[in-house]
């Protein structure tokens, strides 16, 4: 552990050219979230408290020295510094990651309880990316930990300090309709090392407010970028908001900045579109005294999380426009008028976005979190109101959903009017399979009624090869190669899938490249979803080179395993044909690879099994070697048959059921 009390620390911080550090190239990691669990918390929640506004202010910079290792923690003194009460209870601080050296998160929570459960920003190798919290302290100190290696920023712009008579006039969180007020989008571009006026007419946004919430989004970049909020007309403070890292980038992130007669400043580095959503505001020493809008902080401890097994907090993920509600009531307790949690989407199916807002109102037309890709693990702070039935989270693409919350606000919540939104699953997906002869047997045996679930296009013919030119088999021609037969379908949609069932007749010394080419020409046509089944291991040709112990398609099989590992293949996913089929009897003609009758219905009743575990995905996998598995993806082979073949049933391997 590290402590920035510690440390010899310069009298001068970095200059400003520091913020945006040096981008590196970075492949598409899907980073998974800490595994579920609600912690157990030494801190409790605290008294309620007002909000005070600071001027943006660095609290740390591990690029001045002891950036964090790996699995590795640092304490930072907050109370008594950058204007921070001695007696505050909580703050909001802007956690940034820089350049981390693998996929990995980072949390903050308060210092001398356990680490939590939850995760506060989630990164890819090479980011630079930030994203607000409300953490309550421990002894004046917050502690931020982090998987792996990065740099990490710490940028303070608020405190919370009790109300001592339990009412206050300023500080108090006035939640509003999310409403859209900047987008240079419609304005025009901001130069470079410009600032953007955000105005708050026309919101109610009081003029002696101390601080206005909001939603800060970038999007179209042109390339790294750094953006500040503050106070109208003050002096741009040493701080980030908001940070990009290359060209093409959507992203957000949550901002609470001191007000000036209800207006800020938002600075933009490189001059990338600045679009801004206020959520609220904190009163002014003019409003009228009350309880209503006080801060009552907590230990982050996790509300939802969509991979765990369905029910109220679990399943299903969010599909494409769908929506669920949350009752909040399980950590508050009772009602409440605001919560403040940290939105984190993973596994997400395409570019999107999530909005979070009261259950059973209008969704409003902004958004809380964008995610810009597949595969894509993105966190945001959420602070909105509540109603009577707790929050709703709609999502444009489909993504799985972690909700951690910091703490909430005290209020009476909303009405709710609106009926409870639908989250329907996706129609039947498209399965295109395109295999060889090993799996042509599924054709030639009759036994393509039993892939069922889906819509299938089976693409099943002797001889095929993945990007070489196929021999002539059975059917008497050669058939397309697998490059060939996808640019031959037509653009997949969002949910379709696509399954490699070829490679017998491929020779391993050039598989590596050939994968790479099959997926991308597959991704060029639009799949999202990519599945290679791999091969069975025990047969065919074996490779002087590994002492007999390994087969031309085991070297096949080896290398599929290092290609998905490496994280450049999010929309990939490897079914393990050869470990299921290992102990079969009956499936396979002598040569241990071409099917049987037998041996092809229960391979299409494998597929249609895992087709099926690939639409529900209420399951997650461990993070690290060691960690708890939060709820294990369901065995496809363990799943419930095909129904209308009752002789499916005696199919499936003894070795396995």
């Amino acid at each position: 552990m590290k402590s920035a009390q510690r440390r010899s620390r310069a009298a001068t911080l970095l200059a400003w050219s520091a913020f945006v550090a040096v981008v590196v190239s970075a492949a598409a990691v899907a980073v998974d979230v800490p595994a579920v669990g609600v912690p157990t918390a030494e801190a409790a929640t605290t008294a309620p408290a007002a909000f005070e506004p600071v001027t943006p202010c660095r609290l740390l910079d591990t690029r001045e020295g002891d950036r964090l290792g790996t699995d590795d923690t640092v304490d930072i003194r907050v109370a008594g510094r950058c204007g921070v009460p001695d007696d505050a209870t909580a703050v909001a601080v802007t956690i940034t990651a820089v350049q981390p050296a693998a996929p990995g998160f980072a949390v903050g929570y308060p210092t001398g309880t356990p680490r939590p459960n939850a995760s506060s920003v989630n990164f890819q190798p090479g980011e630079v990316i930030a994203n607000l919290q409300l953490l309550q302290l421990g002894a004046g100190s917050v502690t931020v930990y982090s998987l792996v290696a990065p740099d990490i920023m710490l940028d303070v712009s608020g405190a919370y300090v009790p109300a001592s008579s339990g009412e206050a006039r300023a500080g108090r969180f006035v939640p509003i309709e999310p409403t859209r007020v900047t987008d240079t989008r419609d304005t025009g571009r901001p130069r470079s090392n410009s600032t953007v006026r955000v105005r708050t007419d026309g919101l109610d946004v009081p003029d002696d407010a101390v601080a206005v919430a909001v939603n800060l989004t970038t999007t179209e970049t042109d390339g790294p970028d750094v953006f500040t909020a503050f106070a109208a007309g003050r002096k741009l403070p040493l701080a980030s908001s908001l940070n990009v890292d290359a060209a093409g980038q959507t992203r957000a992130a949550a901002a609470i900045v001191p007000a000036r007669n209800g207006d800020i400043d938002v600075y933009t580095l490189r001059g990338n579109h600045v679009i801004v959503d206020v959520v609220g505001y904190y009163t002014g020493p003019s409003a009228t005294s009350s309880s209503s809008g006080l801060f009552v902080s907590e230990q982050p401890t996790r509300l939802v999380d969509t991979r765990e097994p369905y029910g109220t907090s679990g399943g299903p993920r969010l599909w494409a426009g769908g929506a669920r509600e949350f009752s909040v009531e399980v950590l508050t307790g009772g009602p409440v008028g605001a919560v403040a949690a940290n939105v984190t989407v993973t596994e997400t199916e395409d570019a999107g976005y999530v909005e979070v807002y009261p259950a059973g109102t209008p969704r409003p037309a902004t958004s809380t979190l964008n995610y810009d890709r597949p595969g894509r693990t993105v966190a945001n702070l959420a602070t909105t109101a509540v109603s009577e039935r707790g929050i709703t989270v709609f999502a444009l693409d489909s993504t799985e959903l972690v909700v951690d919350v910091t703490g909430w606000f005290t209020g009476d919540p909303l009405d709710a009017r609106r009926p409870v939104p639908e989250n329907s699953p996706p129609a039947d997906r498209r399965v295109t399979i395109i295999g060889d002869s090993a799996s042509a047997g599924m054709r030639w045996n009759g036994a393509l009624d039993g892939l069922q679930g889906f819509e299938v296009d089976a693409r099943l013919e002797s001889c095929r090869r993945l990007v070489q030119w196929s021999c002539r088999g059975r059917e008497g021609y050669a058939p397309r190669t697998v490059v060939s037969e996808i640019q031959t379908l037509p653009p997949a949609g969002i949910d379709d899938i696509l399954v490699v069932m070829t490679g017998y007749n491929d020779w391993h010394e050039r598989f590596a490249d050939d994968f790479d080419v099959v997926v991308d020409t597959a991704r060029r046509q639009g799949f999202h979803h990519i599945v290679w089944v791999d091969y069975r291991s025990h047969v065919g040709y074996t490779l002087p080179s590994s002492g007999g112990t390994r087969s031309n398609y085991g070297e096949m099989n080896r290398i599929i395993g290092e290609k998905l590992a490496s994280g450049a293949y999010p929309e990939v996913r490897r079914w393990y044909f050869d470990i299921y089929t290992a102990n079969t009897s009956n499936w396979f003609h002598s040569d241990g690879v071409h099917e049987t009758t037998f041996g092809s219905w229960g391979v299409a009743d494998w597929i249609s099994r895992h087709v099926r575990a690939f639409d529900d995905r209420p399951c997650a996998q461990p993070l690290r070697p060691g960690d708890p598995v939060p709820n294990p993806c369901p065995d496809p082979d363990t799943l419930p048959g095909t129904v209308g073949y009752p002789d499916i049933a005696g199919l499936y391997p003894d070795s396995v059921d």
